[in-house]
């Protein structure tokens, strides 16, 4: 999170009837080994004041879903250390196999304390009704080692969602009992890094069958001597905590699946030496040779791309791909990432949100894997200029076929609110809708709950309450969090599952493309994306007013690729992997 910056000046353009933001003169390059500069283009633009008359409405349902009863602690009201700021992810996943989405919350604490007084994080099962009880208790979960970040995923391939939190202190792994309970594994495993962790992803790097492990670390934090001795940096000539510039960074971790669920550290000889106060690790193809690559985003310094190669070891490729500095050559102050092929040409584009001061990034892909800075060109800069901007994620929510673009805000410091600065420690959060040149905020802006100023940080999506589209989960520091449900005008959709092969269950990797109206639309399962969080690993398509998907085309982990024809709208398609030449299982239900 960067300590300080010049405050940039920028105009917003008032939009009104429409996300129709005007030509976009802005010349995007399609590649180069450098990002080209682009042209300025028209003001970014804004969609009014929040109000619930627009075409999306995320309306808050805490209250009345039993979340509200948790609140989320983080040390003191000051925010006195770095270490109280950063805040937590969150989680919607099936815990129990019952068919709906249940929601996990981390918790934080207070430094100076025995771990015995931290509150636990929380376990929350939906009764079907999008109403929640709290079964952390009773599920096996006592976690009160200050959790940051919540990574579900099927480790061991049978079936049930695992967890894996990343803490600071030991990090733990819950693997599931297949009752809906869980069971410490972590010291089995290997996998308790004793460091302060943010990050995480699962997936397959050297195609053995079984799910490999990323862990971001971020910076090493001197407790006793912090406490002791309180250092303060100035920031815009306001006196707060100290960091992360003038902290050591934390080593990153990267582990071999060993089979059996045991893993072991492997960073230095894979040629991974990233320590400079990672964030979050995602992991994709990104130049579609067939091997997952991971980007790393970094906190005040340059991000990281690290390139696949072939299951040996990774090579660190982020300048050269364009996506380790803004458009200007500088490092930023990345925090989450949002993966997804926002512009339709079947490539995967990065968008990493960043402090204050300084816009959130979008970088756009070409077709030989390298990524421009885009931001300007299609109006984000304005818009994300003096927002401090963590969990963010590109979807569908009107189910029109076009990606929609959001991100939560919040402040680390609570003094910037005693001072005329532009800024406020408590944020709204923001959506975008893509028009086909620009993001712009929609009228009403996704509504009046969007508007409320929150501390938030992490964020999940997923169909909470059953009806077919997506809802908005946001955790928050210093109290509850918000469950936002989609209620506006939503169109046609299918939903997609997938049941891997082996180990990787979940098809972790797969890419799925469907086609609608001979439109595709590229979706990849089992993402790390976001800030320390995990979505619902259903894929959602929309398809507007269409009622089928002419076709759909998996590539599984192996590269195996399959195509099935003529899938109806308002279904969910369950896809079986074959072994062999055999061909995949479909099985198709009404959602």
């Amino acid at each position: 999170m960067r300590r300080t910056g010049a405050v940039l000046l920028a105009t917003a353009l008032l939009c009104v009837s429409g996300c129709s933001c005007g030509a976009d003169t802005g010349e995007v390059a399609e590649g180069g080994a450098a990002p080209a500069r682009a042209s300025a283009g028209p003001p970014d633009a804004t969609g009014g004041p929040y109000s619930d008359d627009g075409p999306y409405l995320l309306r808050d349902v805490t209250v009345e879903s039993g979340l509200a009863r948790f609140q989320r602690v983080s040390g003191s009201r000051e925010k006195l250390f770095l270490v109280e700021t950063v805040g937590g992810g969150c989680a919607l996943f099936d815990h129990d196999q019952d068919g709906d989405l249940d929601a996990y919350l981390t918790n934080g604490g207070h430094l100076g304390r025995p771990l015995a007084d931290n509150p636990s994080d929380a376990l929350f099962r939906n009764d079907g009704h999008a109403r929640f009880e709290d079964v952390a208790s009773a599920a096996g979960i006592d976690e009160r080692r200050w959790t940051n970040g919540v990574r579900v995923c099927d480790v061991d391939g049978d079936g049930w969602s695992d967890l894996y939190l990343t803490n600071y202190g030991r990090n733990t792994l819950y693997v599931a009992d297949g009752r809906g309970a869980y069971a410490d594994r972590t010291e089995a495993a290997g996998v308790g890094v004793q460091s302060w962790s943010t990050g995480a992803a699962f997936f397959d790097f050297d195609k053995d069958g079984d799910l490999d492990l990323s862990v971001a670390n971020y910076a090493i934090f001197d407790e006793p001597r912090m406490l002791a001795e309180r250092p303060t940096t100035s920031y815009k000539g306001i006196e707060v905590h100290k960091g992360p510039n003038g902290l050591p960074g934390a080593p990153d971790s990267f582990f071999v699946n060993e089979g059996g669920l045991v893993f072991r550290e492997a960073s230095s000889e894979l040629g991974l030496h990233d320590q400079h106060f990672g964030f979050q690790c995602v992991a994709f193809d990104f130049d579609q040779d067939g091997w997952l690559d991971l980007f790393v985003p970094n906190d005040t310094a340059a991000n990281h791309l690290w390139k696949n190669l072939a299951g040996r070891r990774f090579e660190e490729v982020g300048q050269r791909q364009g996506v380790a500095f803004d458009l200007s050559g500088k490092p930023q102050a990345s925090m989450g990432v949002a993966l997804g092929d926002y512009d339709g040409d079947l490539r995967l584009d990065l968008y990493v949100t960043n402090f204050s001061d300084e816009y959130s990034t979008l970088y756009r892909s070409d077709a030989r894997g390298y990524f421009t800075d885009v931001t300007r060109a299609v109006g984000l800069s304005a818009p994300t200029l003096d927002k401090l901007a963590w969990g963010t994620e590109f979807i569908d929510f009107d189910l029109d076929g076009d990606l929609e673009l959001y991100a939560v805000n919040g402040h680390v410091y609570p003094q910037v609110d005693g001072f005329h600065l532009g800024a406020t420690y408590l944020e709204p959060t923001q959506l975008f809708e893509y028009d086909g040149r620009r993001f712009c905020e929609p009228p009403g802006r996704g509504g009046v709950a969007l508007g409320e100023r929150l501390a938030a940080r992490g964020s999940a999506t997923g169909d909470v309450d059953g009806d077919g589209d997506t809802d908005l989960l946001i955790a928050n520091i210093d109290g509850p969090p918000r469950l936002l449900r989609n209620g506006g005008r939503s169109e046609n959709s299918l939903e997609v599952a997938l049941i891997g092969l082996g180990k990787n269950r979940e098809a972790v990797g797969a890419r799925v493309v469907a086609w609608v109206a001979e439109k595709p639309q590229l979706r990849l399962a089992g993402l790390a994306t976001g800030f320390l969080s995990s979505s619902a690993r259903t894929l959602v398509f929309g398809l507007g007013q269409h009622q089928r998907v002419e076709r759909l085309e998996v590539t599984w982990p192996s590269g195996k690729l399959e195509r099935f024809a003529d899938l109806r709208a308002g279904t969910r398609v369950t896809i079986e992997e074959a072994a062999g030449e055999d061909e995949a299982r479909l099985h198709v239900s009404q959602h």
